[in-house]
C-alpha cells in the first residue's frame, strides 16, 4: 500500500479550506487549521506532517512569520512548505523563497495543479523527509 502523505491546509478562508480538502481527500490525509498559531500548536502537540500549504494574509501570525517559525524549529525545519496567496507581486514572492518556501502559488488556482504542486515537492524533498510516525527524532 503506498504512502498516504499528511498534507497541513493554513487558511483562514473557509471557501477555500473546504475546496483545497475536497479536491485532495482521496490522495492525502488532509488537516487543517484557521491560523497559524492553531497550526504550530498542533504541530508542537506531536502530529505528523508531510507537507504546509499557507496562506500569507491571516490573523495573528501571518504566512512569512509562520515559514520563519516553522524554518528555525529544529523539528520541523525540514517540512516542505507552499504558499496560496493572492500577493502576486515578484517581491513578495522572492521573500517567501528566502525565507523558506519550496512553492508559491498565486490565487485563484487550479486545485489539481495544487496538487501537481504538492507531489512535485514531495519528490523533491522526499529523501530529507522522514516518514511520519509518532516519537520520530533526528
Amino acid at each position: 500500500m503506498e504512502k498516504r502523505y499528511n498534507v497541513m491546509i493554513v487558511e483562514d478562508d473557509a471557501f477555500i479550506r473546504k475546496v483545497l480538502r475536497q479536491s485532495l481527500h482521496q490522495d492525502f490525509e488532509v488537516i487543517s487549521h484557521i491560523n497559524a498559531f492553531e497550526a504550530m500548536d498542533w504541530l508542537e502537540k506531536g502530529n505528523p506532517v508531510d507537507i504546509i500549504l499557507t496562506d500569507l494574509k491571516m490573523p495573528f501570525m501571518n504566512g512569512q512569520e509562520f515559514i520563519r517559525t516553522i524554518r528555525a524549529s529544529a523539528l520541523f525545519r525540514k517540512t516542505p512548505i507552499i504558499i496560496l496567496s493572492t500577493f502576486d507581486d515578484s517581491a513578495t514572492r522572492i521573500a517567501c523563497l528566502e525565507e523558506g518556501a519550496d512553492d508559491y502559488m498565486i490565487k485563484p488556482f487550479n486545485p489539481m495543479e495544487v496538487k501537481a504542486k504538492i507531489m512535485a515537492v514531495l519528490r523533491r524533498t522526499e529523501h530529507r523527509v522522514k516518514p511520519s510516525s509518532a516519537g520520530a527524532t533526528e
